[in-house]
């Protein structure tokens, strides 16, 4: 039987990672897609409390599994503001299903066009004047992709490329 694929695309907000994710969701049959934030979508939010902290981490792992347990699926992706290794680890370590190969994607961009972007998805001002910085990003252990200059087609065809 062949492995299934876990593709987890991280990078700061406002860089691409759920626009190249909903290509790759239409792109790649038998996908199943993950979006981090979809766990802490609570309102009124509150902000992260311990409770739903350990509420989203278990809800990965349940929701991961259930698309792995799928056989209709054979492609998961899991889109996340993934800033350090540990979080990929947060997210794997939940994970039951153990068949699978990893593919670990950090996107980035140079920053005039990372606030650039942030703009133009109507980000509030003070959360562009307080975005990260790619520092960070680069230090992860996983493939990064420089989209400063690649559409979001691009960039998921690059994606693809690893798959193959």
């Amino acid at each position: 039987m062949e492995k299934k694929k876990l593709i987890m695309v991280a990078g700061p907000a406002g860089v691409g990672k759920s626009a190249v994710c909903k290509e790759l969701f239409k792109k790649i049959v038998g996908s199943a897609w993950l979006d981090g934030d979809w766990c802490w979508m609570v309102n009124p939010y509150p902000g992260k409390t311990a409770e739903q902290k350990t509420y989203a981490e278990k809800a990965f792992g349940y929701i991961l599994d259930g698309y792995f347990n799928d056989d209709n699926t054979n492609t998961i992706l899991f889109s996340w503001l993934i800033h350090s290794n540990f979080m990929f680890e947060l997210v794997t370590n939940r994970i039951t299903y153990t068949n699978y190969e990893l593919v670990k994607v950090v996107l980035i961009c140079d920053e005039q066009e990372h606030a650039l972007r942030m703009l133009s998805d109507n980000r509030e001002e003070a959360k562009i004047a307080a975005r990260d910085t790619m520092d960070k990003y680069l230090l992860l252990d996983a493939i990064k992709i420089d989209t400063t200059h690649l559409s979001v087609h691009e960039t998921a065809e690059k994606i693809l490329s690893l798959l193959h």
